[in-house]
């Protein structure tokens, strides 16, 4: 677990360093030096794991042995979809055989563009605390066709905010060709234009009550259009209850807390996210598909509470930054936590570099 603590250590010392500085760092420069200092130790870890760190690295390596030996015709007649990866896949093994250097490509591809998005965050610890504890940083190290899907959102994200619905479409058509998952990403461009108002928040309440009783049904129905894909998953309990109480407790803060004069664009639209974020995050308790489907929206929840902070009314400013330090504190320590006591699913404990 050593390297788990030097990854949050370093960016957390760093945070405190610069927090009683106000003369060479602005605020924006120390949240990019930290958000880049927590990612580079991530993409260092992923790029020198053992084939071990991932539950499905070994069958990705398998899809890298086998493109290696098909040429590029076949890769298109192989492989039934999400041939983008294969192509990568295959366009590597020109150069090298190499598993490490699969893995070191495939990380840098993955990490780069959400640094680039988080490195945005205008309180970076916090950022990376929510990042934490949600599933998004595990898939880093296991899904790797996803985690590259959600990559591509991420870029399309700039896209998204600029009201530029082409290049958007476009960017969500390759991550499409990565993982089939990212159909879901297209909901993010109309709901972060949407103005859902605290009185209009009502209209989602019965919705995502109706959705958390009717769960499984309705997802049933919506695999139907998911073809092969949807085929491969089935309505399974989860008791996912954990993320969804969090999620509820996240869009609750982000209505009540903010002063709505100073509430901007970005902010609302990102709010409006995370409505879709908890609704969807409701599936989850029919499948576990339903959580991988909504990677997507939950990878903008880390810049929301921040922004909700520091747009509080200015008389609870104070108290707004040391609730921020609270969660900090709370989730990174809820983060180590399951990392000792959960499932461990992804079965990314303890880290093992290639060498061991």
């Amino acid at each position: 677990m050593v390297p788990y603590y030097v990854m949050v250590a370093i960016p957390a010392i760093l945070s405190l360093l610069f927090s009683g500085r106000t003369d060479k760092f602005s605020a924006e420069k120390k949240n990019k030096v930290v958000t880049w200092f927590f990612f580079a130790f991530v993409l260092f870890f992923l790029m020198l794991r053992h084939e071990t760190v991932g539950a499905d690295i070994k069958n990705y390596l398998n899809f890298f042995r086998q493109a290696s030996s098909l040429s590029f015709k076949e890769i298109f007649t192989f492989y039934e979809e999400e041939y983008l990866y294969y192509l990568l896949n295959k366009i590597i093994s020109c150069f090298t055989k190499d598993k490490q250097i699969l893995l070191s490509v495939i990380a840098i591809i993955c990490v780069i563009p959400v640094a680039r998005l988080y490195s945005k965050s205008e309180n970076a610890m916090l950022t990376i605390a929510i990042f934490l504890i949600t599933s998004n940083f595990p898939m880093l190290f296991s899904g790797l066709r996803q985690a590259i899907a959600i990559a591509i959102v991420a870029i399309s994200y700039k896209y998204i905010k600029e009201k530029k619905l082409l290049k958007f479409l476009l960017f969500v058509l390759v991550a499409f060709f990565f993982h089939k998952s990212a159909l879901v990403a297209l909901l993010l461009y109309p709901m972060y234009h949407a103005n859902i108002t605290k009185p209009k928040l009502f209209i989602f309440v019965p919705i995502i009550g109706f959705v958390f009783v009717f769960n499984k049904p309705i997802f049933d129905f919506m695999l139907q259009f998911l073809g092969e894909y949807g085929e491969s998953y089935s309505s399974k309990e989860t008791g996912a209850y954990m993320m969804i109480v969090l999620f509820a407790l996240f869009l609750l803060f982000s209505y009540i807390v903010p002063d709505e004069s100073k509430m901007d664009k970005e902010t609302i639209g990102l709010r409006n996210i995370m409505v879709l974020a908890l609704t969807m995050q409701v599936f989850a308790l029919a499948s576990p598909v339903a959580m991988r489907m909504n990677y997507y929206n939950i990878m903008l929840v880390p810049l929301l509470i921040p922004k909700i902070i520091n747009r509080c009314h200015d008389k609870n400013k104070k108290t707004y930054q040391y609730i921020g330090l609270g969660l900090i504190a709370f989730f990174i320590l809820y983060y180590f936590y399951k990392a000792y006591t959960g499932e461990d699913m992804l079965q990314i404990y303890p880290y093992r570099g290639f060498w061991e």
